[in-house]
């Protein structure tokens, strides 16, 4: 679609995601992944996990294992998830994108509202999230709060649902396939941001951008045209 289409959407809620959207997570992401995977004979890619990105932990763990004909069991699962997390505090800090206090503000002025959903548990993000920053936002959805995650278009309609909104007002900031399909199938607009995976990777999207300028600039076009 295009820019002009999209001022034509009249959106009046974005619903962000939170690894490699809101938080540059990128690096401790991944590497937190490779490292258990590596401990169990697996050796992984940047693209073979952020193409699953969005999908609760013990999921993507266990298709990373079936992918790689290795068999697994639910109590190493469950091990490895306490690891992954253990590791990816290790690897470093997480902080958010320099750009987001201003994106979320901005939209704030316009009369749009905030929601926040991801594929993360709610302790694993409120290890990053402050409480202030957390008030940044209207709702929060996390892996906790519904039965099934991403790609399953739940996370989105119990975002849509707690807000009261149309899911078509509704645009979803997504930088991973499995996020985008949740939030086409849940009938939500999708912007594609490409912070993990490539232009190519995202094409599913309705519109994709390659840095959070742009995602300022095709946000505001639309906003300021309504």
């Amino acid at each position: 679609m295009s820019i002009s289409q999209l001022a034509q959407h009249c959106f009046s809620v974005v619903l962000w995601d939170w690894d490699g959207v809101l938080v540059d997570s990128g690096r401790s992401f991944y590497g937190a992944y490779e490292m258990v995977l590596r401990e169990e004979g697996i050796r992984t890619t940047p693209r073979e996990i952020f193409l699953r990105e969005g999908e609760p932990t013990p999921v993507l763990l266990r298709a990373i294992f079936d992918r790689h004909h290795v068999r697994v069991d639910d109590d190493k699962i469950r091990d490895l998830v306490i690891r992954r997390r253990e590791y990816d505090i290790r690897i470093g800090e997480r902080k958010l994108f320099p750009a987001i206090p201003r994106l979320l503000s901005r939209l704030r002025h316009v009369g749009c509202r905030n929601g926040l959903v991801t594929g993360s548990s709610r302790k694993s993000l409120h290890s990053v999230l402050q409480p202030e920053e957390a008030r940044w936002f209207d709702i929060i959805v996390t892996a906790d709060d519904v039965a099934r995650g991403k790609p399953n278009p739940e996370p989105f309609l119990r975002a849509t649902q707690l807000l009261q909104a149309d899911p078509a007002s509704c645009v979803v900031i997504e930088n991973a396939p499995f996020g985008i399909e949740a939030a086409r199938a849940a009938g939500c607009a999708v912007i594609g941001l490409c912070t993990t995976l490539s232009k190519e990777d995202l094409s599913e999207a309705n519109w994709v951008v390659n840095d959070h300028d742009e995602l300022e600039m095709l946000l505001f076009q639309c906003a300021l045209a309504q």
